[in-house]
């Protein structure tokens, strides 16, 4: 019954963080894995817009943009992934 509806889900459906994670840290960049720092938080408290950066030992970092820390972190790792693991 299912087989229909999972054929067009994405076989990787982690997010990207734990996969950037997971990148790190199959490469022997686990001692240094991502680090995620708030580098600029706008707007009013009932819209704000975050920036953050992401760091990954051996790499120039990416900055990602959200309505949340979360959303932005998610940006940046997705961001870094592309950058490093096209």
């Amino acid at each position: 019954y299912w087989d229909g509806e999972t054929a067009s889900l994405s076989s990787d459906m982690r997010d990207p963080k734990t996969t950037l994670q997971e990148w790190a840290q199959a490469r022997g960049r686990g001692a240094a894995a991502p680090v995620y720092e708030l580098i600029r938080r706008e707007g009013p408290d009932h819209a704000p817009r975050f920036w953050v950066r992401v760091n990954v030992t051996n790499q120039e970092s990416e900055t990602g943009e959200g309505a949340s820390k979360r959303e932005a972190e998610q940006d940046a790792a997705r961001l870094m992934l592309a950058k490093v693991a096209p």
